[in-house]
């Protein structure tokens, strides 16, 4: 050994420093060991919270998929409406979650409160959620609805048929309308009969409808035009091919036929406010419409038809109502109060208008009502002056000139021509009547010989008084008919005494 050669002495190896990842996880390397690295405490609590923190993430990523929605059982009708409408490919949460970081999270929040509740059972039935306008404005959804101007909306009416109706959004939204700031959803309803996020009219009706005037007057927001054009096709009816052009270029207005087309006046019965209130004071608020309608419609999102009673418009909207009482009149529905004085009122007229009620001829309308002219078509004179209406009410009567509104110079003439012919039929009926009348009770008939003139009597008697005071012009072919049969049964009277042996 060379003397320069010293022994080392045997100090202790300062470990080699670990890698900075395996620091921050708490991991520590064994040597020689079957397991080399394994984690201390503190990476133990590291990879704990990662592991949450990454599951978390995924648990929030998933319970923002619609499949995750449907996992409660009160959101099943929800899910499949939305599942089957035009929304089906967006994500429950592009609609329920306005746009931003903020608005997620607190959408988040709420809905976990949501499933907190659905958890411990103290969830409603019914579920409730709002939709910001700012959701359906966002980029990539809706976002140049505001400037794409009038559209055309196609529905289905009653009989199936297509109508389209002009619709704007801009000033919906952006400017008051009757004094309320309407949203997104005041329109499109979030659900309703398994439909969602769709428009209702029921909601149009009632905002275009309510409190304006119906019937002979009629008023709507924006009028009959603001909404839809007269069709343009022609129309079968059962007079014949019908062109609205022909009418509404002569300036015939809408209502001159159309005057049954709403049905309801949209109250809200003050009951109703107890549904969601306990409180006298809120209840209280019930006529301060302007503070009901910001917080119910502006603020916060309350479907229009809970609170108000639905208005209908359709073509017969009220035909529905027409009642025949046991006397054989006519009657409205909704004129309850009338028929307890004033009975069995144009119940006449509007039989022959419709061709009903006479004896021994078909049913025959007139040719106006198979077209659907209304009763106001024609009746537009005042009877009375303003000074006795005010007491008495006013009555409508017949205006010759209202033949002219409608066709012309077609029909110039036409209504006396008819007067003419309903009184020469009427003379003939009644002197025939009065005539056969007289022979019978002067041949002393008995037995079924005498029933059996007396029910032709009656119905003549029948035709004559329904055609004199329903006024025959109501329906011309159908009281010539009726006046001819008249004719006819007190022939056959006549004829019957006739063959009788002498006495």
């Amino acid at each position: 050994m060379d003397q320069n050669d010293q022994p080392v002495p045997n100090t202790p190896q300062t470990p080699p420093r670990q890698p900075l990842a395996m620091r921050l996880l708490g991991v520590r390397h064994r040597p020689g060991k079957r397991i080399a690295y394994v984690p201390n405490k503190w990476g133990i609590f590291v990879i704990v919270l990662l592991s949450m923190f990454v599951g978390g993430g995924a648990f929030a990523e998933y319970s923002m998929q619609p499949s995750f929605c449907n996992s409660c059982h009160i959101m099943e009708p929800y899910y499949k409406a939305w599942h089957l409408s035009t929304h089906k490919n967006v994500a429950c949460v592009d609609c329920h979650f306005a746009p931003g970081l903020e608005n997620t999270i607190k959408g988040k929040w709420q809905a976990s409160a949501q499933a907190v509740k659905y958890i411990t059972q103290t969830y409603g039935s019914k579920p409730h959620a709002q939709i910001d306008d700012a959701a359906c404005l966002r980029s990539g959804c809706h976002e140049t609805r505001l400037l794409e101007g009038g559209v055309k909306w196609e529905v289905r009416n009653e009989k199936g048929d297509k109508v389209t109706i002009r619709f704007d959004h801009k000033p919906h939204l952006t400017q008051i309308r009757r004094g309320k700031q309407l949203r997104c959803t005041s329109c499109h309803s979030q659900i309703v009969q398994g439909q969602h996020i769709t428009v209702t009219t029921d909601t149009c009706f009632l905002c275009h409808f309510k409190g304006l005037e119906h019937g002979r007057h009629e008023q709507a927001v924006g009028g009959c035009t603001g909404c839809h054009d007269a069709p343009k096709e022609q129309i079968r009816l059962a007079t014949g091919m019908f062109n609205h052009s022909e009418y509404v270029g002569r300036g015939v207005n809408c209502t001159n036929c159309h005057s049954d087309t709403i049905k309801g006046d949209g109250a809200v019965p003050r009951q109703t406010c107890w549904t969601c209130h306990n409180q006298l004071a809120q209840v209280q608020r019930y006529d301060d419409t302007q503070f009901v309608h910001e917080n119910h419609v502006s603020k916060h999102k309350l479907e229009c038809s809970s609170c108000h009673i639905k208005i209908e418009h359709r073509l017969d909207a009220t035909a529905a109502d027409m009642a025949v009482t046991s006397k054989g009149a006519f009657v409205h529905g909704e004129n309850g109060a009338c028929n307890q004085c004033h009975e069995q009122m144009h119940g006449g007229p509007l039989q022959l208008y419709r061709g009903t009620g006479g004896r021994g001829v078909a049913d025959m309308p007139s040719p106006m009502s198979r077209a659907q002219v209304d009763c106001i078509a024609c009746h537009r004179g005042h009877r009375n002056t303003d000074s006795t209406a005010s007491v008495v009410g006013q009555t409508y009567i017949a205006e010759k000139e209202r033949c002219g509104y409608c066709h012309g110079e077609k029909y110039v003439g036409t209504l006396s021509e008819w007067k003419v012919a309903i009184a020469d039929s009427q003379n003939k009926a009644e002197t025939a009547f009065a005539k056969a009348k007289a022979a019978v009770d002067a041949a002393n008939l008995t037995g079924t010989v005498l029933l059996d003139a007396q029910r032709l009597l009656d119905d003549a008697e029948h035709n004559i008084r329904l055609v004199k005071l329903g006024h025959g012009v109501h329906n011309v072919n159908y009281s010539t008919a009726l006046l001819s049969v008249a004719v006819e049964r007190c022939g056959t009277v006549m004829d019957s005494l006739a063959q009788r042996p002498p006495k």
